[in-house]
């Protein structure tokens, strides 16, 4: 009697029985499915970076820091619409409205910190864990491009910030829309602040965004990155006010505009044509368009070396 696991001769076997179980020879299999190319990876990318930005996909403990900021974010306009509200229920609520410190001109300045938080604990999961594992290879070796890599994750990560400064916006757009007397007059009184806030919270998430994008794709470890980037956004305001106070207002001006929150500042007081909150961004009197142009060249530039960067990496 032959040995049923020695295949007849002639021909490969189909099959191999034994007390471990079955092994089947099917060969090479080609995928037949829809080849969906570059813009398709580049978009999983952006959406993949964009879920992550949130925790969305890992483990819990991820999305404790992005939601718990996030919230904080969205508090003050919950409790500004809750005042309001109440004030228009005792028949005060315009002049309260007005008396408020939580405003479209004044958020951006509220929040500020929160914001910069949210950059300093994603950015650098978000750019330096492919660094760390060595998975750039993999991302490298097909269709997607380095520079698609770099954009995706650099897109991905503004959409968060933007979906984090906006939200509370329009909480407090649709909260005043609600409280007023009449919500079509309200709807016509508020819908002129629609396009400020919109392009503040571009400003805001494009810069902030750009500039931890950039220090994470260049230091992968976490946390020096997370260091690096808190640096970065505190400590330029500290120099400009204290040049400011020391010496002449010429090289304060030059300075300011290298101090993601003085300028961000500038451009918050341009958009809504109010004051700035800072003394010396106030004291310094530039017009509001050299703000928000300085802005738009950072923006720029920070991408810019961010895809040089990648362009560059070893992998």
């Amino acid at each position: 009697m032959s040995d049923p696991s020695v295949p007849p001769a002639g021909g490969a076997p189909t099959s191999a029985r034994g007390p471990g179980g079955s092994i089947y020879d099917l060969g090479y299999q080609a995928y037949t499915g829809p080849r969906l190319g570059r813009r398709s990876a580049v978009v999983a990318l952006f959406t993949q970076t964009l879920r992550s930005s949130f925790g969305i996909g890992r483990g819990g403990r991820a999305k404790i820091a992005p939601f718990t900021l996030a919230a904080l974010a969205i508090l003050p306009a919950v409790l500004a619409v809750g005042f309001a509200s109440l004030a228009a229920q005792a028949g005060a609520g315009g002049s309260l409205s007005d008396a408020s410190p939580i405003r479209y001109e004044t958020y951006s300045g509220l929040v500020g910190v929160l914001i910069m938080l949210f950059c300093a604990a994603q950015a650098p999961e978000l750019f330096g864990r492919d660094q760390r594992y060595g998975v750039l290879p993999l991302y490298f070796s097909r269709v997607l491009t380095r520079s698609d890599y770099a954009v995706a994750k650099i897109g991905g990560l503004m959409a968060a910030l933007f979906l984090v400064v906006v939200v509370p916006y329009v909480v407090l757009f649709v909260g005043r829309v609600l409280v007023a007397p009449d919500p079509v007059t309200g709807l016509t009184n508020e819908l002129g602040q629609v396009p400020r806030f919109t392009l503040q919270a571009l400003l805001v998430a494009g810069l902030l965004g750009g500039l931890a994008s950039l220090i994470a794709a260049w230091t992968p470890r976490r946390a020096y990155a997370t260091a690096a980037i808190i640096a970065v956004f505190i400590i330029p305001p500290i120099i400009v006010a204290i040049v400011g106070s020391l010496t002449n207002q010429d090289l304060a001006r030059a300075i300011v505009l290298f101090s993601p929150g003085d300028v961000l500042d500038g451009s918050n007081a341009a958009i809504f044509g109010s004051i700035p909150d800072s003394q010396v961004v106030a004291a310094l009197d530039l017009a509001g368009w050299v703000y928000v142009g300085a802005v738009a060249v950072e923006i720029a530039a920070s991408v810019g070396l961010t895809v040089r960067r990648y362009l560059r990496i070893a992998a």
